[in-house]
């Protein structure tokens, strides 16, 4: 009887041991800085419906990429379109958790709406029934914010060059990838650090303008006066801390120059008509091999009328070698 009890509350201590590890690294795994924002005057879809189906082949799609592709992904499946945007600096494996974590909390905020959008620390997940492609969207525009503040107006002037010197070259990237990061010194030893991206299917112009908006409204109605603060918009996100926050080493490699993609285009067609002239080399010695053996063939043939069998295979092994 003894020894029953005992089992059974060594049973309930290890379930209840058991619940409370799974909940505390549920409640662990979302990020903290997580925020959503769902289109309710688009209308919702149904349960098992074909938007339905659609939205989760998209994220399925999104969640098992196994490229960086820089970090982009633009998706359409029936009526569904989707976008997802990973910081710049992440590894591919923190891109795709972070895009699992971000659909999983999309969808409990979010239930059953056609159209969202959540912003994590190192990513950005948005779908619509609308095109997103090539759109600029700065709205709904929101932010987090550094509790610590100063009223220094010299961080305010380093702050506004720093962000409009990553502006400018985040907005002049290719169709691959429009981000930049930087840090610029404030007084004594301290330096402020700076980080800005857009959605790289956007213009130059429109990029401009959405890092633009990011820095002036983003920040004049959110974090004035904050000494780190993040600002985040469909199209666009920036960031700014006294600490350095990018992943050391983990930016991306600038995308292909134009002038590499010439030299490339310039390489290959010396490289097919190289090709042709080795393919005819060896075409003319297995042809001298082919002919060769079959004279010997037949010579023996005439020779030695019992190997005729053996030497005829021998033939056809060759052959099939050839045509191989």
């Amino acid at each position: 009887m003894a020894t029953e009890i005992s089992r059974t509350v060594l049973f309930h201590f290890l379930f209840s041991g058991l619940t409370f590890t799974f909940l505390v690294t549920f409640a662990v795994s979302f990020d903290p800085y997580f925020l959503h924002s769902c289109a309710n005057n688009i209308g919702n879809y149904t349960a098992n419906s074909a938007y339905e189906r659609d939205l989760n082949t998209i994220f399925k799609q999104i969640t098992s990429i196994t490229k960086l592709n820089y970090g982009f992904y633009s998706k359409k499946v029936g009526e569904v379109n989707a976008m997802a945007l990973c910081r710049a600096d992440v590894k591919l494996d923190v891109c795709t958790g972070c895009l699992n974590e971000t659909i999983s909390r999309v969808k409990l905020d979010c239930p059953n709406s056609k159209e969202a959008i959540g912003w994590s620390a190192d990513c950005t997940l948005r779908y619509s029934n609308t095109n997103l492609s090539e759109k600029l969207e700065i709205n709904p525009q929101t932010c987090l914010y550094n509790t610590g503040s100063t009223a220094d107006e010299y961080f305010e002037l380093r702050l506004g060059e720093l962000l409009s010197d990553l502006r400018n070259k985040a907005a002049a990237g290719g169709a691959l990838l429009k981000y930049a990061a930087g840090n610029s010194s404030l007084r004594a030893s301290e330096r402020l650090y700076a980080l800005v991206q857009c959605t790289p299917d956007l213009s130059e112009g429109d990029c401009n303008h959405c890092l633009d908006k990011a820095a002036t409204d983003g920040i004049r109605r959110c974090c004035l006066k904050q000494r780190g603060c993040r600002v985040l918009s469909p199209s666009c996100n920036l960031r700014f801390e006294t600490y350095p926050f990018v992943e050391a080493g983990a930016e991306f490699p600038p995308p292909p120059s134009p002038s590499g993609d010439r030299q490339k285009e310039e390489e290959e067609p010396n490289k097919s008509k190289r090709t042709p002239v080795v393919v005819a080399s060896l075409s003319v010695i297995f042809g001298v091999a082919v002919v060769s053996i079959s004279g010997f063939l037949i010579w023996k043939r005439r020779n030695n009328q019992d190997t005729e069998y053996r030497e005829i295979q021998l033939l056809d092994l060759v052959e099939g070698r050839i045509d191989m």
